[in-house]
């Protein structure tokens, strides 16, 4: 149906992570050395702070986003300029994968190097297993895994999507963990 409107109506439409793309490459050309929390529709939907430690946050969530598609996007993004810290906050879209760690120790493998910082990673997906292989993959590689813990009732109705509730626990866990490793 969208097709055929677009057709007659001569009006295109827009993928959203495309959208979400171009808006976060905007951020970043007018932020010298933010700090980038890369992650899916949990990070997206975050009222995360325009600054800490003194620099830009830089929300690059896209609602959907694979940990696979958060390798990608990081690599388009990033190559040219890096940031100050990278967050990883990427996995709800993953709940259930049997590659879920892997795939994660290759996103890891991947960003490492864009941020002159050491990374940080923060809970997001909806089932303890894949927060687990995350954490994993986080610890095999030295990196710091913050689990948030989210009060009770903290997933909306679809089971995934954080309250207001959640992103009261969530975000100051995020801010704290950032503010950690910029006075390392």
């Amino acid at each position: 149906m969208r097709n055929r409107f677009g057709e007659v109506s001569q009006h295109a439409f827009h993928d959203h992570a495309a959208v979400r793309e171009f808006m976060i490459r905007a951020a970043l050309t007018d932020a010298p050395a933010p700090i980038v929390v890369l992650g899916d529709s949990i990070t997206e939907m975050a009222p995360l702070p325009r600054l800490l430690c003194g620099r830009p946050v830089i929300n690059a969530g896209v609602g959907g986003q694979t940990i696979a598609e958060a390798k990608q996007l990081a690599g388009r993004m990033l190559q040219d300029q890096g940031a100050f810290l990278l967050v990883l906050a990427v996995g709800a879209n993953d709940a259930g994968s049997p590659t879920a760690q892997r795939d994660f120790t290759d996103l890891i493998e991947t960003v490492k190097p864009l941020s002159t910082r050491p990374l940080v990673v923060i809970a997001v997906a909806a089932d303890e297993r894949t927060n687990r292989a995350i954490e994993a993959a986080a610890a095999a590689r030295g990196v710091r895994f913050v689990d948030p813990h989210l009060p009770p009732g903290a997933k909306m109705g679809d089971g995934i999507h954080f309250t207001a509730a959640a992103y009261k626990a969530w975000v100051p866990a995020l801010e704290a963990a950032i503010s950690a490793e910029c006075t390392m």
